[in-house]
This record gives C-alpha cells, structure tokens and sequence, in this order.
C-alpha cells in the first residue's frame, strides 16, 4: 500500500513537460518536493540540476540516494516538508513538486512565503490547480485564488490524466507554473494580516452578500460594513467571489480609515 498518499508519476511525457516548463539552465539550484520514485528527479539532474529533494518517507528516501548515487550536485533531505527549517533546504531558485493532494494547499501557501525561489513548477488535484488560476467571477475563485496572485504569475502548463500514476488516484492532475513577482501585489500600508483578514471574512458565508458577511464575521456595524463597500466602489449586493485584488484592497483601505 503506497504511504503519506503517495500516487507515483508514470508518465515520462508528463515528467517531460514539468521539466521543460521549469526552463532549467545547468547549474542552477533546485529545490524537488516529494520526489518519490525519482520520475522527475533524474531528468532535473540530466538538465544539469544542483538538486536538494525533499522526502519523507525513509524508504523511499534510501532508494533515491541508491540509485542517483555519485551524481554531482545531488542530495536528500529527510523530512515533512512543512516542518523543515528554510535553511535546511539550502539555497534554490526553482521548485518543482508532484504535491500530495491532501496536503498540498499548505505545501504550497508555505512556499509562497519562503524567499529565494523565482519559479516553480508544482503538480494538484486539477480541481486546485483551477483555483489557483481562477479570476473573480470563475468557478472556484477564493481565497487561494488571491494569495496566490499577490505573490505569483500564474500559467497553466498541462493537464494530467489519472492513468498517469501508479496507483491510479480517483481525480485528475494539473501542472501550474508559478514565478515570482518582484514586489507582492499588497502594499506595506495596507499589509498582509489585514489583507487577509478582510478577505477571509467575505469569503466566510458564500451564499450571503460580501457585505453581510464581513460583517457577521468580523462584528461589524451593517451600516460601517455597506459604507466601506460604497467607499471601495464595490455594489452592496457583490459575492465575494465577483471581487478581484484590487477590490479588496480598496475595502481594506476604507475600513482601515
């Protein structure tokens, strides 16, 4: 039985395609979570990858010291990669990841705040990959939506089929690439914390109007939360998901006035 919800990549087109999507030069630093049986690993380091791999299972672990022993450049590092310490992951300015699906989004919002990498090119359930490139007003726009954007680029690369793992898992996959922008899309006066607060508390009860809905989550006076929509140039009767950065960036200044 596979562990930690593992479905392996059989498909050398679709390894391929990650790699190319990555637009790796030799020698540069790659930082590969859940590498697994070593599908991706071993063309990252034909490209000429410096590569750290990121693997939690000891098996697993063992078996790619064994079988990519004495390429240059190459090294594990055994461990959850949500519990890792940044500076155990060494330096890197591209990821590329064949995420677990049940941990991915944490994977993923954990990466965005870790300095250093310029692009990554990471594998989700499709459904995910969807709502990371979601604009307002798309199915599946939210909150991840928007973390996502104020930190990245975000492009599709492919997607993949369920017959392209072993074992098969019950959903289909989609590859993303994600590059880092220079400056994220929220401004220090405003600041993240804020930011996210706001957004989180309109996205809380989806089928209510925007307005209401901040307000019920966060106490607000009805009166203060419609006056900050009108302030923001956002219709009293807007859904959260119709709302784009901008907008809640507005609405974050009003109310913060």
């Amino acid at each position: 039985m596979p562990r930690f919800d593992q479905h392996f990549l059989a498909s050398p087109e679709t390894a391929d395609a990650i790699v190319r999507a990555a637009g790796l030069s030799a020698g540069q630093s790659v930082l590969e979570i859940g590498p697994g049986r070593g599908a991706i690993t071993g063309l990252l380091l034909d490209a000429g990858a410096r590569l750290s791999a990121v693997e939690i299972d000891e098996r697993l672990a063992a078996g790619l010291e064994e079988r990519f022993a004495g390429r240059e450049g190459f090294r594990v590092v055994r461990g959850d990669f949500l519990e890792l310490a940044p500076e155990a992951l060494g330096d890197y300015s591209k990821v590329v990841a064949n995420l677990p699906y049940s941990v991915a989004t944490p994977i993923l919002q954990k990466l965005l705040d870790l300095p250093g990498w310029r692009t990554a090119v990471l594998m989700f359930q499709k459904e995910v990959a969807q709502r990371i490139l979601a604009e307002p007003g798309q199915t599946g726009y939210s909150l991840l939506s928007l973390s996502v954007q104020a930190k990245a680029y975000r492009e599709w690369v492919c997607g993949v089929p369920k017959s392209a793992f072993r074992p098969p898992p019950k959903v289909d996959s989609g590859v993303v690439r994600l590059d880092r922008r220079d400056k994220p899309l929220i401004p220090d006066e405003v600041g993240e914390e804020a930011f996210f607060r706001i957004a989180r508390a309109c996205f809380a009860h989806r089928r209510k109007r925007a307005a209401k809905s901040l307000a019920m989550t966060l106490g607000l006076d009805k009166a203060r939360a419609e006056g900050a929509f009108a302030a923001s140039g956002l219709g009293k009767d807007v859904r959260a998901e119709e709302i784009g950065l901008e907008g809640f960036l507005a609405l974050a200044r009003a109310l913060k006035a």
